[in-house]
């Protein structure tokens, strides 16, 4: 008597011993679920000990404020988007969860700014501004300057300089400074008008809001949307609003997922109980199927409660449609109840226990050790769905085996009843036992073509083309892209952090020299009007070794030497300087060139009260007693390189190793970067994983067979699989992601599983028609099986999320193609081995 007969006579003679064992189950498995704290976070997923991931999640977590909400603001003038900016800011202001909102630089932050960085110019005086003075200096620019001061002084229009103006500062090196204040646009490139950040062509301009619940909170996060969608609801007609930002991201998934939810899973429970009444015309398969998966699913959730605590929603997603695989245990016990003897309920359940014991415990065995080399995975979350699926996938199986025979005893109690997914399967048995090269033929014609696809498959490793944002939010993406700047959404984050502001300006002053050595195409950083008090010491320092008594001696030649014409009643006349005029005449800006002593200092705690530092909050951030400092650069401009392309992952992983040397202590984060770096890590887990199990799925073939003619017949779904749906994916387009990764893994486990029951069936067969008979039977359970997956973990095919949606058309195609080889080739590779010519098998 095998062991499962065995236990299924033991649970008959006593019937209080299922109800305990379940209860028992049940009662642990829900206490260690109640310990588990689901995460959203989709950096939970990635390698934990990876440094570029840890280091760009510590900039993330470092930075707060990127998780800001950005508004563009529409209209079809510069006065009415003015009008519509500050509509919208004053009733942001009284929406519940915004904190602040930031829609115009004030008259009083413009005024400040004038008043407290009047005199300060050699404080700012770095390397850039020194390149900037030097051709400020010369001839030319000071002829310019005078001319357009004699015409102001005539009402002429220009800029109305007045003669005390011109006197203190003749090369305007005050507007020089404060035109660095248009560096701090937070990544967008705008001009401001009465205050308000409006694009190039006046249509749009932008306000910030700062909101009070964190973007991974969904909940308020679509309440927040929503709210802002009724104020733009209420802006005169011809204006309207967009919001962007990863509060909108959030909500968008959030609702994706929500409706993709709804419809895969009515899609599926529907869709599985046709499959469940085609093949077995009767409800208790299904409802065994059910009790059987939802227990090992109960189990893997508390174990996972117990051990790790933390799990990302994510994870158990896939990990819940990952035990898809483990219908089929219970799915060819049905099948065997089925096609068992006439007789009693117990006799037909005691038959079906001794045929599919062996290749059900093989089938559980090479999918959990296929699915346990999901360890070995650098990807957190690929790591902790091996836990999740081995530990589903042993108990679905144990209690398929406990639970199943005594859930189908109603079953094998009704005689066994013709049903349409047998009589297709045995047609297609038919047909291929008539035409028994014919599908062979075919299937090797269309593996070489299919895997010329091969070629063409591509790996994405850009996290955000797994985001399920609406198609709104993606084109107010775009326009913000294209209005403020192409590379508004891709610079690089570069966060300097310190346990003082100073300290953090410190860094961050270090970061900006270092990005001016690499030569970056252009950044925004607080280091251009506020560098730290050391900073600006040097800079003094450097100010006062370029004004050298030569220098400030060529310059007045320079000055002295310069003529403009006046226009009098009289008519044009010339004016010039003689060099002692100039001398007396610009004393003042001669003497701001060499100072006395210190000068006042920026102090930037006393400028945090002020309102200027509304300017430049957007890039200061402070937690856990840490103060950050942020900096948006753009490494490399679109005409050195297209972004994302190979050349432009060349020009920023140097520039920004380079920069790394200047600034150590600078956490940084690419977007560039960081999706190549993923997509090498994703192509080393598929070498690895899909080696991995291999290797172990033919170690237990070998062991279960012992020949080696059976072990690679077992594994031609799984070969011919992975070709198929590879190729076909590299001929439609379908890369691979950190998600769908996981299919491979599932086809691999779900195609031994099918190879394994076709397989075994034919070496229990004693004659050509024997096997036919039963693999009629095999078929039926592996087509139900089958069926079942696809409607379960397939339906995903038909959900918006992309991340859904390209697990759910992988899995598709990978079922169907080790269906197809597993029903097709299978028994006819099988047939020709052990039974050529009609003779019998021993």
């Amino acid at each position: 008597m095998s062991l499962w007969i065995a236990i299924f006579e033991q649970v008959r003679s006593r019937r209080w011993l299922l109800p305990l064992v379940l209860s028992l189950t049940a009662g642990l498995s829900a206490l260690g679920a109640l310990q588990l704290r689901f995460t959203e976070d989709v950096f939970e997923l990635l390698p934990q000990k990876d440094p570029t991931v840890v280091e760009g999640r510590l900039a993330l977590t470092r930075f707060r404020a990127l998780e800001r909400i950005v508004i563009d603001v529409e209209a079809p003038d510069t006065a009415a988007v003015v009008a519509g900016i500050d509509q919208i800011a004053a009733q942001l202001a009284q929406t519940p969860g915004i904190s602040k909102v930031t829609s115009k630089l004030s008259d009083d932050a413009l005024v400040d700014i004038a008043q407290a960085y009047e005199g300060k110019v050699p404080l700012l005086f770095d390397e850039a501004m020194e390149a900037d003075v030097e051709r400020r200096t010369s001839a030319a620019e000071f002829t310019r300057r005078l001319q357009e001061f004699v015409e102001g002084a005539e009402g002429k229009g220009g800029i109305q300089a007045t003669t005390a103006q011109f006197r203190r500062d003749p090369f305007a090196f005050q507007e020089l400074m404060l035109r660095r204040f248009d560096r701090l646009n937070s990544g967008f490139e705008a001009r401001l008008v009465r205050g308000h950040l409006i694009s190039q062509d006046g249509r749009h301009g932008l306000l910030i809001a700062e909101a009070s619940v964190p973007a991974s909170n969904t909940r308020e996060g679509r309440r927040l949307m929503a709210d802002i969608d009724g104020l733009f609801s209420r802006l005169p007609n011809g204006t309207r609003g967009r919001v962007i930002g990863g509060h909108r991201s959030a909500a968008d998934n959030a609702d994706v997922i929500e409706s993709d939810i709804k419809l895969t899973v009515a899609t599926s429970v529907l869709g599985v109980l046709v499959v469940f009444l085609l093949a077995f015309r009767s409800l208790w398969p299904f409802a065994a199927t059910l009790c059987a998966v939802g227990m090992g699913f109960g189990v893997a959730m508390g174990t996972q409660g117990a051990t790790a605590g933390v799990l990302s929603a994510i994870t158990a997603g896939f990990g819940a449609a990952l035990l898809g695989i483990a219908v089929d245990y219970t799915i060819h016990l049905a099948t065997a109840v089925s096609a068992a003897p006439q007789g009693g309920a117990a006799d037909r359940i005691r038959s079906a226990l001794a045929h599919v014991a062996r290749p059900n415990s093989m089938a559980m065995l090479t999918t959990a050790l296929a699915l346990s080399t999901l360890w070995a995975s650098r990807f957190a979350g690929i790591s902790q769905l091996a836990e999740i699926a081995v530990v589903g996938v042993v108990f679905a199986f144990l209690f398929a085996m406990f639970l199943g025979p005594v859930l189908l005893a109603p079953f094998a109690r009704r005689p066994a009843r013709p049903n349409p997914l047998e009589a297709g399967v045995r047609l297609a048995v038919q047909s291929r036992r008539r035409w028994p090269r014919v599908s062979i033929v075919v299937c090797a014609l269309a593996t070489p073509l299919l895997a010329l696809g091969l070629v063409h498959l591509g790996i994405d490793g850009d996290v955000t083309h797994l985001d399920g944002k609406s198609q709104d939010t993606r084109e107010a993406e775009e326009l913000v892209a294209a209005t403020y700047g192409g590379a508004t959404l891709r610079r690089t984050l570069l966060v300097s952090s310190g346990p003082n502001l100073e300290s953090a300006l410190l860094a961050n002053d270090n970061v900006a020299s270092g990005l001016r050595a690499v030569a970056a195409a252009r950044f925004e950083s607080l280091a251009w009007v506020l560098p730290a008090r050391q900073t600006q010491q040097a800079n003094l320092a450097r100010w006062r070794a370029y004004w050298t008594n030569a220098r400030i001696e060529t310059l007045k030649q320079r000055m002295a030497g310069v003529s403009v014409v006046r226009h009098t009643e009289q008519g044009e006349r010339r004016i010039s300087f003689t060099r002692e005029r100039v001398e007396s005449y610009f004393a003042e800006f001669f003497a701001v060139l060499t100072p006395r002593g210190d000068l006042p200092y920026l102090d930037a705690s006393s400028l945090r009260g002020r309102p200027l530092w509304d300017l430049m909050r957007n890039f200061v951030a402070e937690s856990g007693g840490q103060v950050s400092v942020a900096t948006l650069a753009m490494l490399s401009d679109p005409s050195e390189a297209a972004p994302g392309s190979p050349q432009a992952v060349e020009v920023e992983g140097r520039r920004l190793t380079e920069l790394k040397a200047h600034a150590p202590a600078a956490l940084t984060l690419n977007r560039t970067l960081f999706a190549s770096h993923i997509v090498q890590l994703v192509r080393a887990d598929l070498f690895l994983l899909g080696g991995l199990s291999l290797l172990l799925v033919i170690l237990v073939l070998w062991f279960s067979f012992g020949n080696v003619a059976d072990v690679l017949t077992a594994l031609i779904p799984v070969g011919g699989a992975m070709v198929w749906t590879l190729g076909l994916m590299g001929w439609l387009g379908i890369s691979f992601n950190i998600i769908n990764t996981l299919v491979t893994v599932l086809i691999a486990g779900l195609g031994i599983d099918y190879g394994i029951f076709v397989v075994q069936t034919y070496r229990e067969s004693l004659s050509a028609e024997d096997a036919s008979s039963r693999v009629v039977k095999a078929a039926t359970g592996i087509s139900a099986a089958a069926l079942t997956t696809l409607f379960g973990f397939g339906s995903l095919a038909l959900a918006a999320h992309p991340a859904l949606f390209s697990v759910g058309i992988t899995t598709t195609i990978g079922v169907l193609s080790a269906l197809l080889l597993s029903v097709v080739v299978v028994p006819g590779v099988m047939e020709r081995r052990l039974f050529p010519a009609g003779s019998v098998h021993v």
